[in-house]
This record gives structure tokens, sequence and C-alpha cells, in this order.
């Protein structure tokens, strides 16, 4: 039982807590309404840093917007981010689509997210997919990497783990570093290649090294595994 739910909390974008890496999709939850306070409660830190984060993205959004409209697509792809941090799904997909629709392949592979998604626009897996593989022959690693996700996850195409490894792979050779961490995971857990942690373990190590934090728990713990001395 623990190996099944190690299998299944491993790669990184599987839903569990601790080793949900990559994943920055998160749908908003609700908050509770309370009609008749009787004191006025502190704000949690957690509650001010989300405020005050949505407040940067707020500034953010009035300063790209006259940038956008003046047809400056980095600015609609960075506005339409912006959007989706505060949760405005619509604005989001129709900034993404113009930064699209302009050359910005990272706006079209995040366009697509929203459509695998259902954010913001009808949800269309095929479309999103679509996008992905477009986006990913035009080497845009986020195309890559979300056409990964979807051949390993098999939710919206049929699970191919030799696919996820190609597109991963291509991910990787263009920068992306959860990509590259992924590519480990799929080698510790043998998904699509015969095990091997050795290899896993030095590929979760560089990508540690090259600063994506929450790989490094999974270093130390093959490691420690290993024998490795660290």
């Amino acid at each position: 039982m623990k190996n099944i739910l190690l299998s299944f909390c491993l790669l990184f974008l599987s839903g569990c807590a601790l080793t949900n890496v990559f994943d920055t999709q998160k749908s908003p939850s609700q908050s509770e309404v309370i009609t008749e306070p009787t004191t006025q409660e502190p704000p949690t830190q957690e509650t001010s840093t989300q405020e005050q984060n949505e407040q940067i993205s707020q500034n953010a959004i009035n300063v790209l917007q006259p940038k956008c409209d003046v047809g400056n697509a980095v600015a609609c792809n960075d506005l339409a981010a912006n959007y989706e941090l505060v949760n405005d799904f619509k604005n989001a997909a129709k900034y993404y689509k113009k930064a699209c629709d302009d050359g910005i392949e990272a706006g079209c592979a995040n366009l697509g997210l929203l459509y695998e998604k259902g954010k913001g626009v009808e949800k269309d897996p095929q479309k999103a997919l679509e996008i992905y593989k477009r986006t990913c022959n035009n080497s845009e690693r986020l195309g890559c990497y979300y056409l990964a996700n979807a051949y390993r996850r098999g939710q919206i195409v049929e699970k191919d783990y030799a696919m996820a490894m190609q597109a991963y792979t291509s991910a990787c050779k263009l920068d992306d570093v959860p990509s590259c961490a992924n590519i480990g995971s799929m080698y510790e857990l043998g998904l699509g290649v015969e095990v091997d942690e050795q290899r896993a373990y030095k590929i979760y190590r560089v990508a540690c090294f090259r600063g994506l934090n929450k790989v490094c728990v999974h270093m130390k713990r093959l490691g420690d595994k290993l024998g490795i001395k660290q």
C-alpha cells in the first residue's frame, strides 16, 4: 500500500499536497461569509499574503493593459497571466488568445490549458491537445510540458508514457526544469522506461541545484534509499 501511495504521489502533478510541485492552476476556494462578526480578527498570514499577491497582480494589470491595447503582444501574454492570478479567467482567455494570434507561443499554450480545464472558455480538451501539439512543434516549452502531462495522465488522450517522455524531453531541452524533474520521476517509477533509480537521483539533483526547491525532497529521499552521501 505504501508503494502504491508513493506511485500516486511522486509524479509532481498528481495532486498530492507534498509533491504537487509544478501545477499552479488551483481552483479558488469559496470564502466563508460571516454576516455579523462579534470581533475583528487580524488577518492570518496566508490571507494577508494572498491579498498582497492579488494587489500586485492588479497593479500589474493596470500597467500592462494600455501596453497590450496598443499592440504589445508580450504585454498581452503577461496581462493574461495576471488576470489568471486574480481568477478572472474570461479576460485571461481573451488576452492569451490575443497574444497567441500575435505570435506568442506561450500564450497559445496557456490558452490551451484553459480549454483543457474549461476556465474562461467552453471546455474543449481536444482543442487543448491540438494547441499543445502545435506549440510543442514550434519549440514552446510550455506546450511540450502540457502535452507530456496529457499523455502521462491519459485523461484527454490515450495514456502513452513513451509520448509523455518524448514531450518532457523536448521541454527539458528547451530549459523547462519541471519537465526535466518529471523525467526523473518516470525513471524512478519505471513509466515507459526501465526503472533506473540512479539516473532518477541524478536528474532530481540537477533540478534541485537549478533552483526547483520542491524536488530537493525527492533527491534526498532517493539518495537516502540508495545510500548516497549527501
